[in-house]
């Protein structure tokens, strides 16, 4: 089981913990939030039901994977992506 923190969090402790993830895995916090995250996911973070570890383990295998858009459905890998848009 992960560390839930089973309390609501505000806007600035959601920004605060995705920047600490994003900066532990080489990557820009607004990428975890447009390419990764779902609304949905970021409700649970927001109510205290994400557990942190699931988190980062999440963040840590979408950047090993490129940094796909899984929320926008979209799985080529971020650097592809800038590539071909140029």
């Amino acid at each position: 089981m992960g560390t839930y923190l089973q309390t609501p969090l505000s806007v600035e402790h959601c920004k605060d913990l995705l920047r600490m993830i994003a900066k532990a895995n080489c990557v820009k916090a607004e990428l975890i939030t447009t390419r990764l995250l779902s609304d949905d996911d970021k409700n649970d973070m927001m109510n205290g039901d994400l557990p942190i570890e699931a988190l980062q383990t999440h963040v840590a295998i979408w950047v090993h994977y490129g940094m796909p858009d899984y929320r926008n459905a979209k799985f080529v890998p971020y650097a592809i992506e800038k590539l071909l848009a140029t």
